[in-house]
């Protein structure tokens, strides 16, 4: 667990995207976990634990589930009913200190029943990394179902 002072950047494709350490997450290497073989679903890989298998989703720079191969780790939320997972080319722990965020509210109608996936935007340099809304991510998330 992160301490409340950072962002995890989270590399998905050719986008980084920031996730407050507000919600508790962990962190697997892809050893870990179980892949999905089957040629169906939008499950990358599970994560087994003693009683349920927690599903992780691989999404592209825009956001859609794929189905790729080449990847290495996967941030679980903790959620209820259940947690979640997010497939991850790339993670970083960033101190806020060297990150500053802007709040701001996307246009149009949100893509979640809990709200817009997006709650500000970090620019360093000449890239931007939006930040993610942790409640907002994990329904959407879950929305994908298996």
């Amino acid at each position: 667990m992160a301490d409340l002072n950072q962002y995890l950047r989270l590399r998905l494709g050719e986008a980084t995207y920031l996730l407050p350490s507000t919600t508790a997450y962990t962190i697997e290497q892809r050893d870990n976990l179980v892949t999905n073989k089957a040629a169906e679903g939008n499950v990358a890989a599970w994560r087994a634990m003693r009683t349920e298998r927690i599903p992780a989703y691989c999404l592209d720079a825009v956001l859609k589930p794929v189905r790729r191969q080449n990847w290495q780790r996967a941030v679980f939320l903790d959620a209820k009913p259940q947690a979640v997972g997010l497939i991850a080319d790339e993670v970083e722990l960033l101190p806020r200190t060297e990150t500053q965020v802007v709040p701001f509210v996307p246009l149009g109608q949100p893509p979640t029943r809990i709200g817009h996936l997006f709650s500000g935007a970090w620019l360093s340099g000449k890239q931007v990394a939006l930040v993610f809304d942790p409640k907002a991510l994990i329904a959407y998330l879950q929305s994908l179902g298996a």
